[in-house]
């Protein structure tokens, strides 16, 4: 088993409340409150926001770096804190909806860590849908 598995509860336990990143997404017309999201759920929310911003600035860093040898590093590194974060995120869905019972239906989370059931929105292009804060 890879050592990132091994050591992902010690560092979710090491995220402390004053360390939890609050959704930024606005409840919206359509949302219906279904309730918060628990400890591990802003645990796991946090720890994936925080590595998708590390990812993200690998990959600047990797679009700007000069040296050839070192510019496969940041985009590998990169990769690799892009991947973790989306398994975390992806626990995080799983926990909410066994959570809340909310299995086949559209969630999502918002300011205030509001879980949120919304309307099928069909017409919505899969990338707006991610912009706006709802599972995909």
């Amino acid at each position: 088993m890879s050592t990132w598995l091994k050591l992902l509860p010690l560092e979710l336990d090491g995220i402390n409340k004053s360390d939890f990143i609050e959704p930024d997404h606005p409840l919206t017309k359509g949302d219906q409150e279904v309730g918060e999201m628990s400890v591990m759920s802003r645990q796991l929310y946090s720890l994936g926001i925080s590595l998708e911003k590390a990812a993200n600035q690998h990959n600047l860093d990797a679009t700007y770096c000069n040296d050839s040898a070192k510019k496969p590093e940041l985009e590998a590194r990169a990769t690799e804190l892009m991947s973790k974060a989306r398994i975390l995120k992806e626990l995080m869905w799983v926990g909410i909806r066994d959570e809340f019972g909310l299995w086949g239906e559209n969630i999502g989370v918002r300011v205030g860590y509001k879980v949120v059931s919304r309307p099928s929105d069909t017409d919505i292009p899969p990338i707006m849908r991610l912009l706006g804060g709802l599972e995909l």
